[in-house]
This record gives structure tokens, sequence and C-alpha cells, in this order.
């Protein structure tokens, strides 16, 4: 509770508007490669989305990046005995993405509580182009595969998330709801990462190659300033 007290007072010092939620450690890879045993959330704010591909030489400290299946929420979201089935009446689209995370804590070597209170490592994000959820089918059966600079790293699946994207949301929707706040129509939910997170260099691009029909993700580390 403290931890994400602590959140929410350090947030409006960055000036940003709330564009949604991200999802952090809803996979076994992420929370074994962090030493965590639970869930948490973090919040966007409008300016970590990326207007384009590239991100800005030593605009981060150590930016990782994780493939990620993001939800555009079509109505607003709260209770505590939300399920799954409807998150994905509420759902307005989905789409491929790249969550690109930071810490302030050396080698990411942080506690959980740590990690909420520096707002779940949240820095940017990039989207694709987004899906009806109809016509990408079962959320848990998605594939991607992450590469760097052409090479393949990782691959994961839907369901690394609590098991569905879908489920991850409602998750997220209950634990605001303890809290007092809801998700809102308009919002973006990342739904965690489906791989372990990992580093990218100045001058490396990531690609994020996501199956069904969902399309695909391509993310350049600029190694020059702009």
């Amino acid at each position: 509770a403290d931890a994400y007290a602590i959140q929410a007072e350090l947030l409006p010092l960055h000036g940003g508007v709330r564009a949604g939620y991200k999802l952090r450690f809803t996979s076994a890879a992420m929370r074994a490669q962090m030493g965590v045993d639970h869930p948490s959330s973090g919040v966007l704010l409008a300016d970590m989305r990326l207007p384009e591909p590239h991100l800005a030489a030593g605009a981060l400290i150590q930016p990782r990046v994780e493939p990620e299946i993001a939800i555009l929420l079509g109505r607003d979201l709260h209770g505590v005995q939300l399920t799954p089935e409807q998150v994905a009446a509420a759902t307005a689209a989905v789409l491929p993405a790249i969550e690109i995370v930071d810490s302030r804590y050396r080698d990411y070597r942080f506690k959980s509580v740590d990690n909420i209170a520096d707002n779940s490592s949240a820095a940017r994000y990039l989207l694709g182009a987004p899906r009806a959820l109809s016509e990408v089918g079962d959320l848990r059966l998605v594939g991607v595969l992450l590469s760097i600079d052409g090479v393949a790293v990782d691959q994961g699946l839907g369901a690394a998330a609590l098991g569905s994207p879908l489920a991850a949301v409602a998750w997220l929707a209950r634990h605001l709801s303890t809290w007092g706040e809801a998700l809102r129509a308009g919002e973006i939910v990342l739904t965690g990462g489906l791989t372990r997170a990992y580093a990218l260099a100045p001058g490396q691009t990531a690609c994020a190659e996501f199956g069904a029909g969902l399309g695909s993700v391509l993310l350049h580390h600029c190694s020059q300033p702009a």
C-alpha cells in the first residue's frame, strides 16, 4: 500500500496525462528473472508513447524491451468481480506492442515494493496497428518471437500473461477497485511482458513478431542524439 501511495505522489511530478496502465511481472519468466512473486501495475502517461519507432539515444538510463499484447478499452471497467469475458466485451482493439522499461536501480536489482514505487519501471512504449479481438481470436494462443538485430532471443505465448491478457486486465481492474480507481474507455493496457526483458543498446533494433495476424512492431535505439 505504501509503495502504490508513493507511486501516486510521484506521477504528478512528471506532469503527464494518464493514458492507461501497464502490468508488470504477469509472466513466470519475468517473475523468475526479477525475483518477485506477484504481479504489479504502473501508470502509462501520454508522453511515454513513442510516435515513431525510434528511441532517442541517451533518453533512458538502462532500457530493456519486452514484447506485449496491448488492449484498447472501449468502455469503462471496474469492480472486484470483473471477469475476462467482461474485459473481452469492453475491448475496442488489440495491438502488438513493445514496452521499453527503465530503472533507476543499478542492474535492475530491487524489491517489488521499490519497483512499484518507481512506477513499475514504466518508461516508453510503442504500439503497432490495431486489430479487432474477433480477428485475432484466442489471445492465450497468440505467439510472439522477439529478435534483436535479426537474431531471435526469446519467444512466448499470450497465456504467459496471468493465463490470458484478458485475465490480466481483469486482475488490474480488480486491483484498482481496491483503491477506488477504474479503467476508463480510451485507455491502453499493456498486459505484461511475454518473455524476459532484454537490454537494447544504442544502434540495435528490436522486433516483436506476433502470430494470429496480430502483426509486428519494430523499434530502433538510435546511436546518436537527435
